[in-house]
């Protein structure tokens, strides 16, 4: 039921004053991290960020390393030099080297990022050097530490590794006093705050000198040093403040508290923090804060008032300026929590600008994590980290969120009284009317709630669509019909009219179909598409024209030119021109011609379910669909389609908002898009940026008239305003965090390299990494260090020049290589933050290193090899052609030489009437000197000659030659008289020692004469008792000596008796065992064929020797000769 006006704008009266601090502190939600995301403990007592933008908190359970996405936790490890040594840090600085030192209750550790590894010095080990509260560093790589309790002050050497106390010896200056602060000035000097002024460190001199004596400088506690603008040290002690005019050696000027509302509030000073942006200094007193603005040489202090926006207290103990986003946080003795207060460029012209207390809501999740805190600071982005007591720490970003939401809370009775939102229409002054779960509600921009109509008593089950007309009347499309409600009077039957099927109502106001779809005023009429058709209602008569169609209209919109645009359920788009409309508000029948889906027309609409229809500032007509967003080309009657492949979240679109800019905010069923026109780029906002739903109702969504965006779902209302959206503009470093190469043994190694460049710039980082031939594979992780929304982080990388383009990570934070060319290459990687600010590339140089045998010098060993090797071959082709030539002349010659040696031996047998005559010869590959002949005589009588001439070659030949001109000169006598004729012959012309063996014998009337010089034996085969005698005469070869006489022996030789004469060749012929065949086998052979042809024995020889040689080349010459009686 709607509650009485009157009582309902008095509470809301009385809760301005509250709201005003309830909802003036969405700018101050806080990010809270605990030990449930990885953080080591509870307690955080310190907080650093180092030059590329790691975060680093020591706590009471180890040094966490944080990166955006992941702690890394490093402990102490009793047994384990390497780790961190004590477990409760108290101090974390990182000198020029990169180091990062560490300081804990039992001592002091240095950090090595590039290798995470710890080291202990020695020195330090030995000293008692626990609860460091301070650690420095100057410009020759000396370590500062000073100690937290006993306040002494350490100098280490790290080169030499000695250790020094500048404050344990009763010579030293500062003896008694009580080291307060340490801090050091833009150029690198030492400076040494005490409870009795401030000190220096000389190092030229390795003295303490004491500062400004004469101003009063001395015997007053240094609380804060500060260095300013132009070298400035500024000096906050318990009375007064100091300024060193140019640094140490300048003059000094001095600020105390007078009656003057322009000097400082109190002389107690106890923090200093400049303002490099503004160029001032703010001071934390005893009594209130100071701001020193440096253009007017003037104090404007802030002190605590009675009014709400007052700060908390005077007593400020910790100050910090987050120069980027103008605020200044500080703590106070006595209460609890923390402060800010919101910078203006001109305090005077604002007044004191209003402060803020925070302090840990358990109810609240967005409040600071803890009223104890320990530490905070501001990082490179400008985002402020709280070191908390007991509950972790909280992340404070200056970017606004770009969503705001509304929704349902049973703990605040003047909000929502539903997360479910169908419907939001808004009024002129920023009021709305939200179509809930629970009815009809009326809620401020800020979400509280001035009128309600719950459902049950409008009579309807639920509400589909709103529309205001003057900020006064409400039409209310819902599925019982139409209500129009005055929203100026209180809630009676009789100010709701009602225009529905009931028979109830006056004709004038019945319709043909209850369920109400959508409501679009033009001038007196109201539009209305519903289940079955279209209605147009009179406003000033309440008369109702209703049009019947089969087309199911869900969306009705009315583009600048005065054409109404229908959008249905299923059957597509229409249009209806401008010059119907007249006619049609008369209720004159007329047609439709529209768009529908047709797969065939790929321009065409995307899909014939329509969702919403909206027009731009251009005049472009944007139709959502269940499939897709388009744009209609009017030139072309055709669409241009939009889907997820183009940049969408899903295809499904609920609503479709032009802002100022006209740029197109777009509700889907999974979550918000924003479509930059002149760039053509969808921006995707999720669940992680703030928005309410992930799934937004169609007819769910409004604009008010400050540009304001309202999207509705089932969760409630989610609203953005973008003419105040603010991005984040910071270009975060990307850094290369991990090398890890696996070898092809399996093995792993990793190189942890945080670069070794200054990225505080967002400059290039670069770094080389050597690849040697034993690496299988290679990965590369890195981190774009931006830790507003860490989530929406973006990464592409690419290796140049495997890759032609960027490669999208696809939110990976690794890149991995295998089996690339050997070569050298060059990695980049880029990321970006959450609203796609990218960084500069961090960059990385890949050289392969070859096995050795691959290697340059390899190489070049073998061009050598090859070059040389191209002589010898040469050289040896050279030889080889020659000898080639030399051999070509040589077998030339010796085929000569065969063919001559042929030519003095018969080629075929004699013809004889008593005798069977066969012979064969088969050379070797020399020139051999085998021999036969035939010398038939006038008497009837025949000699036949077999011989053999030791060696090979020409020598052979000429021997051969020597023999047949020898017999062919000589008178024929008894073979052995012929051959003795023939041995002085020979042995007179002197070949050397090439001699010639000879078988000879004389066949006359049955029976032959036979004598030998040194030839094998000849086989006489018997035909008569089958058998072979082995005729073996002794003799000396022809040529040996020229006294030789030889033997004559004489032989029967009947019918079918054979006389076998053979050389060496055939007995001594090899097989492929390189064994000899011998003369047995070879009269065995004559023994079994005796009774053969001549030629048949010859034949049977022939076999005997292919077969033993198998298809070897016989070594010598082989010559059989068979005379076999007829």
């Amino acid at each position: 039921m709607l509650n009485n006006k009157k009582y309902l704008h008095k509470s809301i009266i009385t809760l301005m004053a509250f709201s005003c601090y309830i909802f003036g502190q969405t700018d101050f939600s806080f990010k809270n991290i605990s030990v449930k995301d990885g953080l080591a403990e509870s307690t955080v007592k310190v907080i650093y960020e180092d030059r590329n933008g790691f975060m680093y908190f020591g706590t009471e359970n180890g040094l966490d390393v944080y990166d955006g996405y992941e702690f890394t936790n490093y402990q102490m490890n009793s047994f384990n030099e390497l780790s961190l040594l004590g477990n409760k840090v108290s101090t974390v600085y990182e000198d020029a080297s990169h180091m990062i030192w560490v300081g804990t209750e039992l001592g002091v550790s240095k950090f090595d990022p590039s290798k995470r590894k710890f080291s202990r010095p020695i020195d330090l080990e030995r000293a008692e050097l626990i609860n460091s509260e301070t650690i420095i560093d100057d410009d020759q790589g000396n370590i500062y530490i000073k100690l937290k309790d006993s306040g002494l002050v350490y100098q280490y050497n790290s080169v030499d590794s000695v250790l020094t106390c500048f404050n344990c010896s009763d010579e030293s200056v500062i003896y008694d006093e009580m080291v307060t602060i340490i801090s050091k000035d833009s150029d690198g000097t030492i400076l040494i705050g005490t409870n009795s002024g401030l000190r220096y460190y000389d190092i030229k001199s390795n003295q303490i000198i004491k500062v400004g004596i004469e101003a009063g400088l001395n015997d007053i506690a240094v609380n804060a040093i500060e260095r300013g603008a132009k070298n400035d040290i500024w000096v906050g002690t318990s009375n007064g403040l100091f300024k060193l005019n140019g640094g140490l050696g300048g003059s000094i000027d001095v600020y105390r508290k007078s009656k003057q509302n322009t000097s400082i509030v109190s002389n107690y000073v106890k923090d200093l923090d400049w303002d490099e942006k503004r160029n001032e200094l703010w001071i934390a007193t005893q009594n209130g804060i100071s701001r020193y603005i440096s253009s007017e040489s003037s104090f404007f202090n802030i002190q605590m008032t009675p009014y709400a926006d007052s700060i908390i207290e005077n007593d400020i103990s910790e100050i910090l300026i987050a120069v980027k986003s103008g605020r200044l946080w500080y703590t106070t003795e006595n209460h609890s929590g923390l402060n800010c207060l919101l910078v203006g460029e001109d305090p005077y012209s604002e007044g004191p600008p209003p402060a803020n207390h925070f302090e840990h809501d358990p109810i609240d999740k967005a409040s600071i994590a803890d009223n104890e805190i320990n530490d905070f600071i501001e990082d490179k982005a400008g985002h402020v980290w709280i070191g908390t007591g007991q509950n972790g720490i909280s992340f404070f970003s200056y970017v606004k969120p770009k969503f705001v939401n509304h929704r349902y809370d049973q703990e605040n009775e003047w909000g929502l009284k539903s997360d479910k939102i169908y419907s939001i229409t808004t009024q002129s002054d920023g009021m709305m009317w939200v179509a809930t779960g629970f009815g009809l509600e009326k809620i401020s921009y800020d979400g509280i709630r001035d009128q309600q109509y719950e459902k049950s008593l409008l009579n309807v089950n639920y509400i589909i669509d709103l529309e205001i007309i003057n900020d006064v009347m409400l039409w209310v499309a819902t599925d019982q019909g139409i209500l129009k409600i005055d929203t100026w009077n209180d809630y009676d039957a009789e100010n709701i009219i009602r225009f529905s099927e009931s028979d109830s109502l006056p004709p004038t106001r019945q319709i043909s179909n209850n369920l109400v779809h959508d409501i679009l005023p033009i001038e007196d009429k109201i539009w209305v598409a519903t289940g079955s058709g279209m209605v147009i209602i009179d406003t000033t008569t309440n008369s109702v024209t209703d049009f019947n169609s089969d087309l199911i209209a869900r969306v009705i919109s009315q583009d600048s030119s005065g054409n109404i645009w229908l959008g249905t359920e299923m059957d597509g788009l229409f249009k209806i021109p401008y010059e119907l409309l007249e006619d049609i508000e008369k209720g004159k029948d007329f047609e439709l011609e529209g768009h529908i889906f047709d797969k065939a027309f790929t321009s065409g609409i995307s899909s014939s379910q329509i969702t919403c229809i909206t027009e731009d500032k251009n005049g472009v007509i944007w139709v959502g669909t269940n499939g897709g967003l388009n744009k209609y080309v009017s030139e072309k009657d055709n669409f241009e389609h939009y889907f997820v492949q183009n940049g969408l979240p899903s295809n499904y679109i609920t609503g479709v908002v032009v802002d100022k800019n006209n740029g197109l905010w777009i509700s889907s069923k999974k979550g918000i898009s924003f479509y930059d026109q002149v760039n053509s780029t969808f921006t995707n906002y999720s669940l992680t940026d703030g928005i309410g739903n992930i799934d937004f109702h169609r007819h769910s969504y409004d604009q008010s008239p400050d540009g304001s965006i309202f999207f509705g779902g089932p969760m409630g209302i989610t609203l953005v305003n973008p003419a105040a959206l603010q991005l984040n503009d910071y270009q975060p470093p990307c850094v290369i965090t991990r090398l890890k190469k696996t070898y092809f043994d399996d093995s792993i190694k990793e190189i942890y390299s945080f670069n070794d460049s200054d990225n505080s710039n967002g400059g290039e980082s670069i770094s080389t990494l050597v690849i040697d031939h034993r690496v299988k594979s290679f990965s590369i992780d890195f981190v774009a260090l931006n830790y507003h929304q860490t989530v929406k982080n973006q990464y592409r990388y690419k290796l140049e020049p495997f890759d032609r383009d960027w490669v999208s990570s696809q939110g990976l934070r690794f890149a991995s290589y295998n089996n690339l060319g050997r070569s050298t290459y060059n990695f980049m990687v880029q990321g970006s933050n959450d609203d796609g600010v990218w960084s500069a590339p961090a960059k990385l140089d890949i050289k392969f290193t070859p096995h050795p045998l691959l290697s340059i010098w390899a190489f070049s060993f073998y061009a050598v090899l090859f070059i040389i090797g191209i002589f010898i071959f040469m050289r040896h082709r050279m030889h080889k052609q020659k000898y080639q030539l030399e051999e070509e002349r040589r077998i030339q010659e010796l085929e000569q030489a065969r063919d001559f040696q042929m030519s003095l031996i018969p080629q075929n047998p004699p013809d004889h009437p008593d005798y069977d005559i066969a012979l064969h010869m088969k050379t070797s590959t020399e020139v051999g000197g085998d021999y036969y002949d035939f010398f038939p005589q006038e008497d009837g009588s025949m000699y036949v000659v077999c011989g053999d001439a030791t060696g090979h070659g020409l020598n052979a030949g000429m021997m051969v030659s020597i023999t047949k001109a020898g017999l062919y000169g000589s008178d024929f006598d008894t073979p052995a008289i012929t051959t003795t004729r023939l041995n002085r012959t020979i042995k007179a012309i002197d070949l050397g020692t090439t001699r010639m063996s000879l078988n000879m014998a004389k066949f006359n009337n049955g029976s032959f004469d036979f004598t030998s010089a040194g030839m094998p034996p000849a086989y006489l085969y018997k035909h008569s008792s089958k058998d072979v005698n082995e005729i073996l005469v002794p003799g000396l070869p022809l040529g040996s000596m020229k006294k030789a006489d030889f033997d004559l022996h004489s032989f029967d030789l009947e019918s079918n008796d054979a006389l076998v004469l053979i050389s060496d060749g055939l007995p001594e012929c090899v097989n492929h065992e390189g064994e000899m065949l011998d003369y047995e086998p070879v009269k065995d052979c004559i023994t079994v064929n005796g009774d053969k042809t001549a030629q048949g024995i010859i034949d049977s020889l022939i076999d005997l020797g292919d077969d033993w040689m198998s298809g070897l080349m016989n070594d010598d010459d082989i010559t059989l000769v068979v005379i076999k009686k007829k």
